[in-house]
């Protein structure tokens, strides 16, 4: 199994985790808002306590969007700055696609359906299905009102799991999160969840180079 750096800075606390052989060690900032002051301090620390060097990792993985905006961009530096200095690659991963992942460590389901509150009434939502390894995505993660939101009767007739804020923000949501068999509001990515997925993605080819560790502003990708 592949030896993999996580940093996870899309909510207001910031987390790390060094990923190696499947088992996992861990260190958070409680803190709000103290990414650029605590992230490499943290990574530093987690490094040094179990003698690991960044050369002989595998690849860093951090979270891509959406998320907070200043959050996402200081995770996205530090990644790239650190893989260009070590010669490694990066493996950007959705902030609802971690997500998932964190909520399949709860509960048992077929189906997780995302949703994270954005501005503007909106919610960032997403549809993942639960293979045996990894979060598949089905159809495009979007940012939109939740009156948009369509889902497909055979998933919520499914074993499936509402993930998020996003679903108390309006009667709308509340009525599909009821027809779910689970729910789970409180559960921001981490960075554990995320070595977890980075692990299975870096097995499927995933991994990118240090360029490419940049943010993704799902507003900005979305066809009008």
């Amino acid at each position: 199994m592949p030896n993999i750096l996580a940093i996870d800075t899309s909510n207001n606390q910031c987390s790390v985790a060094l990923n190696r052989d499947g088992e996992i060690k861990s260190a958070v900032c409680t803190q709000v808002r103290q990414h650029a002051k605590r992230l490499l301090p943290m990574i530093e620390q987690i490094l040094h306590e179990n003698s690991q060097t960044l050369k002989a990792l595998d690849a860093i993985a951090f979270v891509n969007g959406p998320g907070s905006f200043t959050g996402l961009r200081i995770g996205a530096g530090v990644a790239q700055g650190l893989a260009f200095g070590a010669t490694l690659p990066v493996l950007a991963l959705s902030t609802l696609a971690v997500m998932a992942q964190k909520a399949r460590q709860q509960v048992a389901a077929q189906y997780f359906l995302v949703a994270m509150q954005a501005r503007e009434d909106e919610v960032y939502f997403a549809i993942y299905q639960c293979s045996a390894v990894d979060m598949c995505l089905l159809g495009k993660e979007q940012v939109c009102a939740p009156a948009q939101i369509t889902i497909a009767e055979e998933i919520l007739q499914g074993n499936c799991c509402a993930v998020g804020d996003g679903w108390q923000q309006n009667p709308l949501l509340d009525k599909i999160a009821g027809k779910c068999t689970q729910q789970i509001v409180n559960c921001d990515a981490d960075a554990i969840s995320l070595s977890q997925l980075a692990q299975t993605r870096f097995g499927t080819g995933a991994a990118l180079a240090p360029e490419f560790a940049l943010p993704v502003y799902l507003k900005e990708q979305m066809d009008y």
